[in-house]
């Protein structure tokens, strides 16, 4: 039976049939025991726990490689503990997760450079002057060929990041999945998923709307009151505003992960999303910053190198343009691993946390 059906089969049959057939791996292809071990990381079903030390009876496993994943629900410390967690998983599979990752950022490169260029050939078109304002078709044109780019390249990370919630999802069950199992799993909830993909890009248009408006106020506080500041103030505050938004906004940052994980749907996804992340906000600050900081000087870094060597080595715009792509491969892994971690970890928290208060309700006498 091909790894599709089977992965289908599994899907429907309860948990305690699921361990039945784990009790027997002797009577499954290795096929069949690959496809089990991810139905019971998908349900966050450690597989290790229920087999003997001894391999049920010394029994060949599956090819498929297992990882000390139960660690990773432990709670953590601190917030730097957790960060140490996220980066600790991403070594420990570092080429699963390049792998999850390297489509979006070429596929938003190409979709960013391609709309950006086309907008320049429009605005080349327009006269100068107070006559640009006279072109709302051409304007519009821009700004539509902008905000695809923007949304194209939007869809390709979330479809990464969904995936990666796959990965991260199986690892802390014990199970290392491979990149085509990460990205099935997402395109089974394709529906769900390009709802909750667009709900979240209209967001963040909001975010980036509501620090151009917060930005706009400052500086007119600024001019009323004779000031003017340096470019580099008003780029600080441009960046402080816009981070403070997408800040905001990373408080649904779980709600992809929610999706994946435990195939909610997408309005229980967001709201699920801003529970677990309540109080978090040093967690999610770290995430994005290590992400967004770390991705820019990371797709910066190559072209500043070849400024300060220029002189010495002409180095290729090609060479650069690879070796920045390259760059926010390896960086941009680390947001996306937070968010399902932190999802993986705080739903585990919580629901330990459920069954405490309602053993504490079944103790408690009742009083006639």
């Amino acid at each position: 039976m091909p790894m599709h059906d089977l992965a289908v089969a599994y899907q429907t049959k309860t948990n305690e049939e699921l361990l039945q057939l784990l009790a027997s791996p002797e009577q499954l292809t290795p096929e069949a025991q690959a496809a089990l071990k991810s139905e019971l990381a998908k349900r966050r079903i450690d597989s290790a726990a229920h087999l003997d030390p001894e391999g049920e009876n010394g029994q060949t496993k599956s090819a498929q490689p297992r990882t000390s994943g139960t660690q990773l629900l432990r709670e953590s410390q601190s917030v730097g503990e957790f960060a140490g967690e996220v980066l600790h998983v991403y070594h420990g599979h570092l080429w699963l997760f390049v792998r999850l990752i390297a489509p979006a950022v070429i596929i938003g490169y190409v979709a960013v450079v391609m709309s950006r260029n086309e907008g320049g050939e429009i605005a080349r078109r327009l006269p100068r002057g107070f006559g640009f304002a006279g072109q709302i078709t051409e304007i519009l044109e821009i700004w539509f060929t902008y905000f695809v780019g923007y949304l194209v390249t939007w869809m390709a990370f979330c479809f990464s990041f969904g995936a990666i919630c796959s990965a991260v999802g199986q690892i802390a069950a014990g199970v290392v999945p491979s990149a085509s199992d990460c990205f099935a799993e997402v395109r089974g909830r394709v529906g769900s998923f390009l709802r909750l993909s667009i709900l979240l890009f209209s967001l963040a248009l909001v975010a980036v709307a509501a620090a151009g408006l917060l930005d706009a106020a400052v500086f007119w506080i600024f001019h009323q009151r004779q000031v003017h500041p340096s470019f580099f103030i008003m780029r600080v505050v441009s960046f402080v505003f816009a981070g403070l938004m997408l800040l905001v906004l990373s408080r649904f940052g779980l709600a992809l992960p929610a999706l994946i994980l435990d195939d909610c749907r997408v309005g229980q996804a967001m709201f699920r999303s801003d529970e677990l992340t309540d109080g978090k906000w040093l967690t999610l600050a770290i995430l994005l910053a290590k992400s967004l900081l770390g991705g820019y000087v990371a797709g910066m870094f190559p072209f500043w190198l070849a400024g300060w060597i220029w002189a010495y080595v002409q180095l290729p715009l090609r060479v650069l343009t690879v070796a920045s792509i390259a760059g926010v491969i390896v960086v941009e892994p680390f947001m996306f691993i937070g968010f399902a971690l932190l999802y993986i970890k705080m739903t585990a928290l919580s629901s330990a946390s459920n069954v405490e208060l309602a053993g504490q309700l079944m103790s408690t006498p009742q009083v006639p």
